[in-house]
């Protein structure tokens, strides 16, 4: 078996097509029942930007990785034909290497964002609810999180906690220098949506307005920060007055279009409008630029602005790497120990077995031998089957033996998983 990563991301895909395999957190559930049907088992890392799907691949690795893409494919309903360009594979070390550069903020947009660790957390959570993931691809992601946790412990890559939300709090500042003058509409009250509040409150914009489809998570988060919630249904009132507008809702179809932003700018013609979509599937009908003193700015619009932020955390990449590369070798010491312990049983229990047969045997003809010289000749031939395994045993687990040579081994020894030879030892002595 081998580990199988396949998936696509903000350096591979645009948000067009990204959005179209994008699942939220209450879809994850679903699409792993999905995924069920084309691989034995896997987890959905989903996020603003990427959709990558982690799974094992029997010995037919293409076979597993076309599955694996028409998942994706038949899942998202697109064709596969026009989302393979898109795609990239990673196997074995490789897609372990990768999932732990994810946890640790270095395949993110904003390099170091920590709520990235949340969401491969996420994934393996629901990965377990769903019974579909086990060993190994369970301690993979279980690794992951540690990898993620140790290095904003050990390194500063996540340092003041720089995120999509701040990001586009950074655009904002470009759009209107003075945001205490300007009005602030969020719309949805999920985890985007607080740290974008967060992050507003504390560059000191002026009033902050919450809306939501859900009014009491809306006045809640707004509570917190000293906004204000909206009702949903008076999302056109909220959108005459607001200067900027954060929308992250995680709908599944545009909420703003032309018409409503056309209506909210008849009330203000010569005021901007700065609307920042950072949800994927995007909330705003790319329609609305055509509209005037309507700025739209999507989550791939943010790489600008997320370049500007990456100089000073660049330092620490090395060190980030360093733990990532000691951590996957970590894993992949594990996962060859895990590969081969069939093996090292099945040799251990077949000498092992002949060595008792063996014994019984030569004690049986030496009646007149002490206690004390059958336990000495006991501890010889224990030792001797030990000296012998020894150097084998040590291969196998340091991966010192090929797959192939694996296979010659256990045919030589004709080695079942259950540690029983094929022949009885009667037969073999």
């Amino acid at each position: 078996m081998q580990l199988l990563s396949l998936g696509l991301n903000h350096k591979t895909a645009p948000v067009e097509i990204r959005e179209r395999v994008a699942l939220t957190t209450g879809q994850i559930g679903e699409a792993l029942t999905s995924l069920h049907k084309y691989v034995p088992q896997g987890v959905i890392v989903s996020t603003c930007n990427r959709t990558e799907v982690y799974t094992l691949a029997d010995q037919d690795y293409v076979k597993s990785q076309l599955a694996t893409g028409r998942f994706l494919s038949e899942y998202g309903r697109i064709p596969i034909d026009q989302l393979a360009p898109y795609l990239y594979t990673y196997q074995s070390e490789d897609a372990a290497r990768h999932l732990f550069r994810v946890a640790s903020g270095l395949e993110s947009m904003i390099l170091g964002e920590y709520e990235v660790l949340g969401q491969v957390r996420t994934a393996l959570e629901k990965a377990e609810g769903s019974g579909l993931v086990h060993l190994p691809l369970l301690n993979l992601f279980r690794q992951a999180v540690r990898v993620g946790r140790r290095v904003r412990d050990e390194t500063e890559i996540s340092k003041n906690g720089l995120s999509v939300s701040s990001a586009a709090v950074d655009l904002s500042r470009k759009c209107f220098p003075n945001l205490a003058e300007c009005d602030v509409l969020v719309i949805s009250a999920g985890e985007a949506a607080m740290l974008a509040v967060k992050a507003l409150a504390k560059a000191g914009v002026g009033k902050i307005l919450v809306t939501s489809r859900s009014y009491d998570k809306a006045a809640e988060l707004a509570s917190g920060v000293g906004g204000q919630a909206v009702a949903f249904h008076l999302l056109g009132q909220a959108l005459s007055s607001a200067s900027i507008v954060v929308s992250c809702s995680g709908a599944p179809h545009f909420i703003l279009d032309s018409t409503a932003i056309s209506e909210a700018m008849k009330t203000r013609p010569d005021r901007k409008l700065l609307l920042l979509d950072i949800a994927v599937p995007r909330d705003v009908n790319p329609e609305v630029k055509s509209i005037p003193n309507v700025l739209l700015y999507d989550i791939d619009d943010l790489k600008e602005v997320s370049e500007s932020n990456r100089s000073y955390r660049e330092a620490e990449v090395g060190k980030v790497t360093a733990i990532v590369e000691a951590e996957t070798k970590d894993f992949s010491g594990w996962w060859k120990a895990l590969e081969v312990r069939p093996t090292i049983t099945a040799l251990v229990g077949k000498a092992e077995k002949i060595r008792q047969a063996e014994l019984a045997r030569t004690l049986s003809k030496m009646p007149a031998l002490s206690t004390e010289d059958q336990q000495r000749i006991e501890a010889m031939s224990a030792s001797l089957v030990r000296k012998l395994l020894h150097d084998p045993i040590r291969n196998l687990k340091n991966g010192g033996l090929h797959e192939n040579h694996i296979q010659v081994l256990r045919e030589l020894f004709e080695l079942h998983d259950d540690g029983q030879a094929s022949n009885s030892c009667a037969e073999l002595a």
